[in-house]
């Protein structure tokens, strides 16, 4: 058995309101609109219907009612619609008017909400570059000073066997080359050497557990990084400024 009457597109077009709408009206007022339904579920909707649903619109959209006082107004008897509420000459120029201004609405908002994400997402990418320029930024800075201290180092082994080769010199200039002198000497030397490679083998340590450092902080994410570079080297880079100024100090 077929059921006659107009789709839904055909209906929003006569009512004068968007498909959504009088989808979202036959929820709300489904004691006082009834489309037919196709075998398949799709709405088919008599003049009666359509009828209704104009006499609806004028409530909602020219008289400004509510939802709420549109339903409780068209539950109390004597306020259901009849042909003689909308003559036709009304209903057709309602129906012609209203969906330049309803079109025009809907349209401009589309138009808004679509800048809107525009704008957001342009923030969005603002913000991500800045973060990762700033992050790039710190890193480089933490490599350079890496480099420093690294220099630095260098500087302070050089210093020390320089002092102990010289130390060692002034002694062998002073002492009387005999056999007990030579022996003494060469004991000094070795305790020098020890003591050199002992140095040496701690800043190449000190060295490997930086570089091991550096490489786990560039495997974590961009805010780990950045307080790892802001706080927690800023912190190590004082101690050791500390220690080598003392070390000079005891020189």
């Amino acid at each position: 058995m077929s059921v006659t009457g107009k789709t839904l597109s055909e209906t929003a077009m006569d009512v004068g309101v968007e498909p959504s709408t009088i989808k979202y009206w036959c929820e709300e007022f489904s004691n006082f609109i009834r489309p037919a339904r196709t075998p398949g579920g799709h709405r088919r909707f008599s003049e009666e219907d359509i009828r209704d649903l104009r006499y609806l619109r004028q409530l909602l959209h020219f008289q400004n009612f509510s939802i709420k006082q549109a339903k409780d107004y068209l539950n109390q008897p004597g306020n259901r619609p009849s042909d003689t509420d909308m003559p036709e000459t009304q209903i057709i120029a309602s129906s012609a008017a209203a969906p330049t201004a309803a079109s025009l609405a809907q349209d401009v908002c589309r138009y808004l909400e679509h800048q809107m994400e525009v704008i957001a997402e342009g923030q969005v990418k603002a913000i991500q570059l800045a973060l990762d320029q700033t992050a790039a930024t710190v890193l480089d800075e933490v490599r350079e000073l890496e480099s420093e201290h690294f220099t630095q180092w260098s500087r302070l082994v050089e210093h020390t066997a320089s002092k102990t080769n010289e130390k060692i010199l002034a002694a062998v200039d002073e002492l009387r080359r005999t056999p007990q002198d030579v022996e003494e000497i060469k004991r000094m030397y070795a305790e020098a050497k020890d003591r050199w490679l002992i140095e040496e083998a701690k800043v190449r340590m000190e060295i490997q557990r930086l570089k091991h450092e550096l490489s786990e902080v560039q495997n974590q994410s961009l805010w780990q990084r950045l307080i790892w570079a802001i706080f927690g080297r800023g912190k190590q880079f004082s101690e050791m400024d500390n220690q080598y100024k003392n070390t000079d100090l005891n020189e």
